[in-house]
């Protein structure tokens, strides 16, 4: 669950310090929750402009879908601060224009239509609030590099418990306030508010992490943090550390089955029916979702492809490093689940769907690269006509694995590619199709580019050969249902014994 131009901010140009600039305040009261709609007020500095241009996005990162979120913006008007009227209109479909009269600021109010909370999308109830980034703030159209602070100021009801997100406390103590250094993390920390929020603290690494459901759930926070604790540690031990000083996991109660999750700068927002898993399968399962969206963490919000950042919120980007920044999460995310939490069998088992789905529910396998299924993110293709980076793109992930550590006799892995893409390319840098193949090839010290060509850039099948060979492995025979669905060769070696073991054994650095 992933991020070009309007909004990156730098801290000062050429040299010159940084100026702090004055913030867009945002106040959001919930005087009427059972409408399913809340009105924001945001105080707008002007810089003594005759006028000024707001937008709002039209795309969420980590949701490669085009949103229009501005559709969802039912009224508006602007004021000045001795209540005078100023003309507002809706430019562009994502666009407002507001004639200031010269005026130093302005207040732009705004109602958000929210019939439904989810990780995608706002909702409020008479019980509840879940408020995510894009849909949420209108802000300043300013040049890439602008630097504008914004702050965000909560009134709930009397009978909500509060709130949470992963954005800092404003300074002073009051309450439900939170304060962001520019709108990038802004948008990408969603907040949940309501009666029914609990939440449940723990440390890993000496980070502070959060376990927070909105909604009744039936599984206890203690008893998640409890099995979650020993997965993230497996993740810090990955990384040799972790980048955030505070991570919160957002957990929109639904009453329903399954789970999804966007990814976002030091949160994650998932929705899930919030009933502990009831078979070991279950809970592996689980596992290797959460570990999924906190790999993310790393890959895709902070090592991304170049085109994913500074963020361009009024255009679909366009990359083909998906694969990787999506596909790879994947891959990483079950094994490291794996190493932590599972077994043989489940790894076995998670590996096993990603082929089978490969092989017999991707028919756009034969027509379409995992670089083009990337770079068409947001067109509407057939489904027989592209293929899923989620899908192929972890089984890309193991056939790589296998084939580095075979040729250095597991002195070397997937795991030192992405680390040395994480150390090159992370922060304001990003990387490109060749820079990440580079980094691969300089990592496993050898020229891994040619299959990882033929895995991302040819539509050719996959060749399991040597993968099934240097672990050990076969598809299961005789029974077509089962046809690939991996297990361990009965008469597997030693070596191969041991080579999956080292694949499975705990991270080290």
């Amino acid at each position: 669950v992933l991020a070009c131009a309007v909004l990156f901010l730098t801290a000062g140009v050429a040299g010159l310090p940084a100026q702090r600039l004055e913030p867009l305040v945002y106040d959001i009261p919930f005087p009427d929750p059972a409408s399913k709609t809340f009105q924001v007020a945001v105080t707008v500095p002007t810089a003594k402009r005759a006028s000024v241009d707001l937008m709002m996005a039209i795309w969420s990162p980590g949701f490669y879908g085009l949103q229009n979120y501005a559709d969802r913006v039912t009224t508006f008007a602007a004021k000045a601060a001795d209540g005078t009227a100023l003309e507002a209109v809706k430019s562009s479909p994502s666009r407002w224009t507001v004639t200031t009269g010269g005026r130093a600021s302005f207040v732009f109010t705004y109602t958000v239509s929210a019939p439904r909370g989810s990780n995608l999308g706002n909702g409020v109830t008479e019980t509840g609030a879940v408020l995510i980034g894009p849909s949420t703030y209108v802000t300043l159209v300013e040049p890439s590099g602008t630097h504008r602070p914004a702050e965000v100021r909560l009134t709930l009801p009397s009978t909500w418990k509060g709130s949470m997100t992963s954005l800092d406390a404003a300074p002073g103590g009051r309450p439900n306030t939170y304060v962001a250094p520019d709108y990038d993390v802004l948008a990408d920390a969603p907040i949940l508010a309501g009666v029914d929020l609990d939440t449940t603290p723990f440390t890993v690494a000496g980070i502070r992490h959060f376990w927070t459901y909105l909604g009744k759930a039936e599984w206890a926070g203690d008893r998640v943090v409890a099995g979650l604790t020993p997965l993230l540690e497996e993740h810090a031990r990955f990384w040799g550390g972790l980048p955030f000083k505070k991570y919160v996991f957002l957990n929109i109660v639904t009453g329903g089955g399954g789970g999804s999750g966007v990814e976002h700068l030091n949160s994650v927002a998932i929705t899930t029916g919030g009933k502990e898993p009831a078979t070991p399968e279950a809970r592996f399962r689980n596992a290797a979702f959460l570990s999924h969206e906190y790999f993310h963490a790393m890959n895709v919000k902070r090592l991304r492809p170049v085109e994913l950042g500074p963020f361009d919120y009024e255009h679909a980007p366009v990359t083909t490093g998906l694969w990787v920044s999506e596909g790879l999460t994947s891959y990483f995310g079950d094994l490291l689940a794996a190493r932590s939490v599972g077994s043989v069998d489940d790894w076995l088992a998670i590996n096993s769907r990603h082929i089978t789905d490969l092989q017999t529910k991707q028919p756009g396998r034969a027509f379409q690269t995992l670089e083009q299924a990337s770079a068409q993110m947001f067109e509407r293709l057939p489904a027989d006509k592209k293929v899923d980076y989620y899908v192929k793109g972890p089984v890309a992930g193991l056939v790589l694995d296998a084939h580095i550590r075979k040729r250095t006799n597991n002195r070397k892995g997937m795991d030192d590619v992405i680390r040395l893409a994480y150390q090159r390319f992370s922060g304001a840098r990003g990387f490109t199709a060749e820079g990440f193949a580079q980094a691969a090839a300089d990592a496993a010290g050898f020229a891994v580019k040619p299959l990882l060509k033929t895995l991302v850039a040819t539509t050719d099948e996959v060749d399991y050969a040597e993968m099934l060979d240097w672990f050990g492995l076969r598809f299961v025979t005789g029974d077509p249902a089962k046809a690939w669905t991996l297990e361990i060769r009965p008469d597997v070696t030693p070596a191969q014994r041991a080579n999956l073991s080292a694949l499975l054994a705990h991270s080290k650095r």
